[in-house]
């Protein structure tokens, strides 16, 4: 039994909400700047005082990284309290997951960016998918600012201080959720480098630190799960219904990774299909498990 406090949650929402404008106002700034810069770079000319004004596009990132970080838990604590998951909660979890990842590809892209620049290189490739990297965090932030005032709205008629909420059942489903989308970005991600890496070399290093990312969001809701559970038995930590769904989704994931892994392996140490790509087997190995375990639990779990 765990009780949730109102004023903690309208705390963390107004926060999350002045965050997100903010965020909101810096993604304009990066925008227009990008305008500016864009045919000058293109162009190899002088930035002169754009250079300065660019440092604040680099600042704006990892503001929101820790923006992302913050909206996540207070998103956690809606689930918690409301004791719902929607449409909109699960857009939400999916645009706030592709726009975390997406901060890290705007450092890299902006930082090939300036490299390319000063090597007297091409960077037209680089800037359309800056701007789609753009599009996606305003997507998540414009759904961030509009659940956070809609959750302020909904606290002032919502009657009582607190609620109780048993076996934590929402944030034992949004950790679903939140699995299979990291599960189906790292299987995209992880077939699109294998693809790659027959025509240019994909480091083991760098599969590693974007295999470490993606499961970041989901590695941060198992430790949230793990700090609320820290004071229970292990054998409390779920109900009868959670822990018959988490047993029967964990041995289907078992009997079907075998096969899959199988295939893999043929795959792979097939040198008329792949010249390279031994290490791919085990970010393969942990998103198609991540994949599978979340969707049959999600399965389990809404069937009754």
């Amino acid at each position: 039994m765990f009780r949730l406090n109102k004023n903690i949650i309208s705390v963390f929402t107004i926060a999350t909400l002045l965050l997100g404008i903010i965020s909101l106002l810096w993604l304009v700034y990066d925008y227009f700047l990008y305008n500016q810069i864009k045919p000058v770079i293109l162009g190899f000319g002088e930035l002169g005082s754009l250079e300065q004004l660019a440092e604040f596009v680099w600042l704006s990132y990892l503001f929101m990284f820790m923006v992302h970080i913050i909206a996540g838990i207070t998103l956690l604590l809606h689930l918690r309290y409301f004791r719902v998951i929607g449409l909109i909660n699960i857009l939400i979890v999916l645009f706030g997951i592709t726009s975390f990842l997406a901060v890290f590809s705007d450092w890299a892209i902006l930082g090939d960016i300036s490299k390319e620049y000063e090597a007297g290189l091409d960077t037209s490739g680089e800037w359309p998918i800056l701007y789609i990297l753009l599009g996606i965090h305003t997507i998540f932030f414009l759904l961030l600012t509009g659940v956070s005032a809609a959750v302020l709205r909904r606290l002032k008629e919502k009657r009582g201080e607190e609620m109780t909420v048993q076996k934590d059942e929402m944030v034992f489903t949004a950790a679903q959720y939140v699995g299979l989308i990291c599960g189906v970005i790292g299987l995209f991600w992880t077939v699109f480098a294998l693809v790659v890496s027959q025509r240019l070399p994909v480091s083991y290093y760098h599969m590693l630190a974007s295999s470490i990312m993606i499961l970041i969001p989901y590695g941060l809701v198992v430790l949230y799960w793990f700090i609320l559970k820290c004071n229970e038995k292990i054998g409390d930590w779920y109900d009868e219904k959670q822990s018959r769904d988490v047993y029967r989704s964990g041995f289907t994931t078992l009997v079907l990774t075998i096969p899959l892994m199988l295939a893999l392996f043929l795959v792979i140490h097939n040198d008329a299909l792949f010249i390279r790509g031994d290490y791919f087997w085990f970010p393969f190995l942990i998103f198609t498990s991540l994949f599978l375990f979340s969707l049959l639990t999600l399965v389990s779990y809404r069937r009754t």
